[in-house]
């Protein structure tokens, strides 16, 4: 009976183990596994229980180690190829970092070494590097010069669509930007480096020849903007530099121009100091504007000239536009929108210094979208100043 038993729960136990392993493998006698073969029995009898149940049992061949508490044939990763030692250029993260998590402090540390190798080195905050250099390329020479005009030809109603497409266009522009300025790691390059990473270095090159020659053309405009206005203050109190024309615009064009180049080649250091006195200079002159505005006219030639102060009246007559033909050219909407855009460009002036900020990824995000907000309530505010004060058509004769 002993015997029947045991032969019963030998094969209960062999069915139970079939159904539970997934592999089909060769049954491997335990004696030869275990040892018996060489003289050692285990001190059991054959036909005891104990002996019955581990006679067969599941062995897989393999050379590595354990896993997960089980044998298994797949081939573990050697953890030499994660060794922190003559690594190329340290950039494999050991196991320990990958367990603990602080291989991105480790790379930080070690670029912060790199930094402090160089030298001396200038960092900007967001205020400085990327909102006062927005401002100072997006308020210019369209500001004092256009935007007049173009809420005589336009209207206000229509002035005010145009400012807002177009800052609509840059906003637009600028959370792009900004999505790929927070995308990783930023370094020297500006848009280049941002647009090359995003989308390969050919269009990084195209869009960044595009955008040099977009400079040099938006610093000769400038320019030419800066000598009209300085000779039109200077015809105001009857002085001549030359001929009181060209030549005046050319010669103060040319010193201008090189005092930029000079004042470029010195370094960002004085290039901050000097825009921020800029920028000093420019929020002055339009809080002068939003004053004179409420003071009214001082005189009557200033009244000849079209300036009244505020009124109704000149509100509603300047809500409609009026678009007219000026210097040979037939003006609507769209050629008017044109003439008007440069105006709010300039939105990546502090994209440009992403080698010189202190932190890129919030920096740049941060400094050129309050950059925009500020220009757009800006322009905003002065269509409606100048179409409720000023009327569309003055002849400048004190005498009319």
């Amino acid at each position: 009976m002993e015997k029947v038993r045991s032969s019963v729960c030998r094969m209960e136990e062999q069915q139970q183990e079939e159904q539970s392993s997934r592999f089909i493998v060769d049954r491997v006698d335990a004696d030869v596994e275990m040892g018996v073969g060489n003289g050692d029995d285990g001190g059991a009898d054959d036909d005891s229980p104990s002996n019955s149940i581990g006679q067969y049992t599941y062995v897989y061949d393999t050379r590595y180690a354990k896993s997960m508490g089980q044998l298994t044939r797949e081939a573990l990763p050697r953890a030499e190829n994660y060794k922190d030692i003559m690594s190329f250029g340290d950039f494999r993260p050991t196991l320990d970092e990958l367990h603990e998590g602080q291989f991105r402090e480790k790379k930080a540390e070690k670029e912060e070494v790199v930094v402090q190798k160089k030298g001396k080195v200038i960092k900007f905050g967001w205020l400085e590097g990327v909102f006062m250099r927005c401002l100072l390329n997006i308020w210019g020479v369209m500001l004092f010069l256009r935007l007049s005009w173009v809420i005589g030809q336009a209207g206000i109603f229509e002035g005010l669509l145009i400012i807002t497409l177009a800052n609509v266009v840059t906003l637009v522009t600028a959370i792009s930007m900004s999505a790929v300025s927070t995308n990783g790691q930023i370094s020297a390059g500006g848009i280049y480096y941002m647009i090359s990473r995003a989308l390969g270095p050919g269009f990084g090159g195209a869009i960044g020849l595009m955008f040099t020659l977009a400079n040099s053309i938006a610093v000769s405009m400038y320019i030419v903007g800066f000598c009209e206005s300085l000779q039109d203050l200077l015809a105001s109190y009857g002085t001549v530099l030359i001929d009181g024309a060209t030549n005046d615009i050319r010669v103060v064009g040319i010193i201008t121009l090189i005092g930029i180049l000079v004042l470029a080649i010195v370094g960002m250091d004085w290039v901050t100091r000097f825009q921020m006195a800029l920028l000093f200079v420019l929020i002055f002159s339009q809080i002068d504007f939003i004053i004179g505005t409420f003071w009214g006219p001082l005189d009557v030639e200033e009244q000849a000239k079209g300036f009244v102060g505020y009124s109704s009246e000149v509100l509603k007559q300047n809500w409609g536009p009026d678009y007219r033909e000026f210097e040979g050219v037939q003006h609507d909407f769209f050629s008017v929108f044109a003439v008007f855009f440069p105006a709010v460009t300039g939105i990546v002036a502090g994209a440009n210094l992403s080698g010189d900020l202190k932190d890129p990824g919030s920096a740049i995000p941060l400094g050129t979208l309050l950059a925009i907000a500020v220009t757009f309530v800006s322009y905003f505010g002065y269509a409606i100043m100048i179409g409720s004060c000023v009327l569309r058509d003055a002849s400048g004769n004190v005498t009319e």
